[in-house]
């Protein structure tokens, strides 16, 4: 899920991702930074036991993030 958030100066960009791993677990990938620049600002990485659990945590970044003014791209 990418989120943008428009300011007078520059484009911000937040994405999170979840991917599975090798040991059952899920890993969730939040990446987030100013879209003109090639590198992120900063990625951090965080741990779920179940696909649920890094779901509903995806949600709960998403509405937090759209409460600071982000939105979703199409």
């Amino acid at each position: 899920m990418i989120l943008f958030k428009t300011t007078a100066h520059r484009v911000n960009y937040y994405k999170i991702d979840i991917f599975p791993t090798l040991f059952g677990d899920f890993l969730i990938q939040k990446e987030y930074g100013v879209a003109d620049r090639g590198n992120p600002t900063n990625t951090i990485k965080e741990y779920a036991n179940t696909n649920k659990e890094a779901l509903l945590r995806l949600l709960d970044l998403a509405v937090d993030k759209k409460n600071l003014g982000y939105m979703r791209a199409a």
